[in-house]
Formats: structure tokens, sequence, C-alpha cells
């Protein structure tokens, strides 16, 4: 038996319509972090997720035009460094452009190193490590896939998230 759908309402998306609707969908707060030929770098990033575990990787989504692809692309690494319950002060350090790069670095905390040298940050409830292996242009961004080189970390504190543009603990 089909069912007809009678009252379905078609309307295009506005950008500012989209990213209400998307403000709704919490998130877990990371900071995306790469080292290697064209310098370290890092930003914040919502738009993390598992792709496989056979073999495990995951894929972040990053802006084109921002200089976080341009470095990424060019060092074939990053980390992803999952941020906890109480971090939001790190997250904000990483996701203001104005903020020179070292120093969100330096007043990030202590660096773990990693096996890709991609810098992992002490303070993250788990840093994930990764080699590029895929950058899909997509829009205005490119999903970048990388393979699980190596994971720090798992103390097991809350979970940092951001949701309706606001931070929130999921404990």
């Amino acid at each position: 038996m089909q069912t007809a759908v009678s009252s379905c309402v078609e309307a295009e998306a506005s950008a500012p319509g989209f990213r209400d609707a998307m403000a709704a969908l919490g998130a877990a707060v990371s900071v995306i972090t790469t080292d290697g030929p064209a310098g370290r770098h890092g930003i914040t990033a919502t738009a993390v997720c598992s792709l496989s575990d056979q073999p495990a990787s995951l894929l972040v989504c990053v802006n084109r035009s921002s200089r976080m692809h341009q470095v990424l692309a060019r060092n074939g690494v990053f980390a992803v460094n999952v941020l906890a319950a109480g971090q939001e002060d790190i997250s904000r350090l990483f996701a203001n452009p104005a903020r020179d790069m070292a120093e969100r670095f330096d007043l990030a905390g202590d660096l773990v190193e990693t096996s890709v040298h991609a810098p992992g940050l002490a303070a993250a409830q788990i840093t994930v490590a990764c080699a590029v292996t895929m950058m899909i242009e997509a829009s205005t961004h490119s999903i970048v896939m990388g393979e699980v080189r190596q994971i720090v970390g798992g103390q097991g504190q809350g979970a940092l998230i951001y949701y309706k543009r606001d931070y929130h603990a999921l404990r």
C-alpha cells in the first residue's frame, strides 16, 4: 500500500535559515591541528565524524578558503583533539582568526607529540592522529578523510558540545 504525501511544502533554504537549522544539531567540539612542511596550524571544528573502523578512519570538513585548508593539504596529516566539558577557552582560542597561530598553541598548554607529528593537545579528552587519505571538494568545503594512526588519551571526562550557538557540558 502506498501513501501519498498531500501537503509537502518545498522551499529553497537560505544560508541563514540553514545555519539556524544546523544550530539545533548538537556536536562535539574538537580542535583540528596539523604540522609539517606548510607549518603548524589549528582550528576549532564541529564537522567531525567517524567514517569506518576497518581501517579506522574519520573525516573532517574544512572551508576551502581557510588557511587551514591550504596547510592541511600540504602537510598531509592532522590530529582531532576532542575537547572535554569545561574547555570552552581552548575552543574559543582556536576559533579566533585574529589570534596569532603560535600564540594559540602557547596558550593551549602542553602538547603531545603524535606518530604523524600533528600536535596533540595534552588537555584534550582524546587525540586521534591521522594521515590524510583523500580530500573531496564539496561546495565551499573539502571533506578531508584520514586514516587513524594513533589514539592518545581517553580520560573519560564529560564532553564539550556546541548546541544552539552555545557550549554545553555532557557528563
